[in-house]
C-alpha cells in the first residue's frame, strides 16, 4: 500500500489515506478483498463514486471535487474507516465489476511523439485497453511542449518538454479502434461518473480535460471493441485491409496483465507484420522501483527505450535515441 503511495502526485487526501489505510487491518484486509488492480486505485475511485451518488455527505466535505473549500486530510481517519466498514460490501462489489480505467487523454503528449517515430504517415490506430477511446483523438488536440506547438483542436494538452524534442509531422488516421474488456460508452451518465471518480479529488484540471476530451472524440469515427485484448488484438489487425499499416498503442494498461500476457501482445503484433507494418509504442510503469512511465517503441526490430514521462503527462523526456525515420 505504502509503495502505492508514490503515485499520488497532487493528492494531499490520497498521500494522507495511504498511511491510515497501512495502518489498519481492518482497512487493509477490505482493500486485499477487491478484485481488480491497483487495489487502491479501484478502491479510492469506488469510495468517490458513492460519495458522487450522495452516500455519505460528511465524508464529501474532505473532497476537493464536490466542496471548494474541503476540510483538512489529518482530521478524516474517522470517517474514512467508518465509510468503509460500513460499505465494505458495495466496495467489494464495485471492485470485481470495475476496472480501473483512468482516460486521462494528456498522456497524449508522450503517446503522439512515439506515434510519430513509425516510418509511415497513414495508419490505422488501435488502442489497447482504450477505457472510454479518449486516445484514439489524439490527432485532434492541440499540443504544446515548452515553445513546440502542433495540432488546431479546441483542447489544448501541455506538458514541459525535457531532453529531445518531438518530431513533429502530419499523420493520417486511416480507422481507430480501441479495445477494452469493458469499453467505457460516454453517452452513459453511470460510466461518466465512474471516469470522474478515477481522477483524483484535487484535480480539477484534469476533470475539465476529460469533459473536453470526450467532446473532441464525438467528432470522430471509431469503434469500440469489448474483450480479451490478447483474442480481440489479433482479430482486429487479421481484418484490417492487406499491407496497410497500423499503429497498436497502450498506457497504463500492461500492469494489469501478466508476463506471459504482455508477452503474448508482441507475439501478435509479430505474427501481424507478416501482412503489414505495425508500429508499436507503449507508456507504463512496470518495474516496482520506478517513479515515472517507461517509453517505448518497437517496429519489429526490437524495443527501443526512447524516453519517459509522468503519470499524467505533466512532463516528458525524450532520450537521444528518440531519432525520426
Amino acid at each position: 500500500m505504502r509503495d502505492w503511495g508514490k503515485h499520488t502526485h497532487g493528492s494531499p487526501l490520497y498521500a494522507h489515506l495511504v498511511g491510515v489505510i497501512a495502518d489498519d487491518l481492518q482497512l487493509m484486509a477490505i482493500i486485499n478483498r477487491i478484485e481488480n488492480t491497483p487495489r487502491p486505485n479501484v478502491l479510492f475511485a469506488s469510495v468517490q463514486y458513492l460519495l458522487f451518488k450522495g452516500a455519505d455527505p460528511g465524508l464529501a466535505r474532505f473532497y476537493r471535487s464536490m466542496f471548494d473549500d474541503p476540510l483538512p486530510p489529518p482530521s478524516v481517519d474517522r470517517a474514512f474507516k467508518e465509510f468503509v466498514v460500513a460499505h465494505s460490501e458495495e466496495l467489494v462489489d464495485i471492485g470485481r465489476s470495475r476496472l480501473t480505467q483512468t482516460n486521462e487523454c494528456r498522456r497524449c503528449v508522450a503517446l503522439l511523439p512515439m506515434v510519430w517515430l513509425a516510418n509511415f504517415s497513414r495508419f490505422h490506430l488501435i488502442d489497447l485497453g482504450t477505457s472510454a477511446g479518449l486516445n484514439l483523438a489524439l490527432d485532434r488536440y492541440s499540443y504544446r511542449w515548452g515553445d513546440l506547438e502542433w495540432g488546431s483542436g479546441g483542447l489544448v494538452l501541455e506538458a514541459e518538454s525535457r531532453g529531445v524534442s518531438p518530431a513533429v509531422r502530419d499523420i493520417e488516421i486511416l480507422s481507430r479502434v480501441g479495445l477494452d474488456l469493458n469499453p467505457i460508452d460516454t453517452a452513459s451518465d453511470d460510466e461518466r461518473l465512474w471516469l470522474d471518480a478515477l481522477i483524483w479529488p484535487e484535480h480539477e484540471e484534469r476533470r475539465s480535460r476529460l469533459r473536453q476530451a470526450i467532446s473532441r472524440l464525438g467528432e470522430v469515427e471509431f469503434e469500440m471493441v469489448a474483450g480479451d485484448a490478447l483474442v480481440t488484438l489479433e482479430q482486429v489487425l487479421e481484418r484490417l485491409p492487406d499491407d496497410e499499416p497500423a499503429v497498436v498503442m497502450n498506457s497504463f494498461v500492461l500492469i494489469q496483465f501478466s508476463e506471459q500476457q504482455r508477452n503474448d501482445v508482441e507475439r501478435i503484433s509479430d505474427l501481424a507484420r507478416s501482412r503489414r507494418p505495425v508500429h508499436r509504442v507503449s507508456m507504463e510503469v512496470l518495474i516496482k522501483r520506478d517513479d515515472w512511465a517507461r517509453l517505448i517503441v518497437d517496429d519489429g526490430s526490437g524495443a527501443k527505450h526512447v524516453g519517459e514521462a509522468h503519470p499524467h503527462g505533466d512532463w516528458i523526456e525524450l532520450y537521444p535515441s528518440y531519432a525520426p525515420p
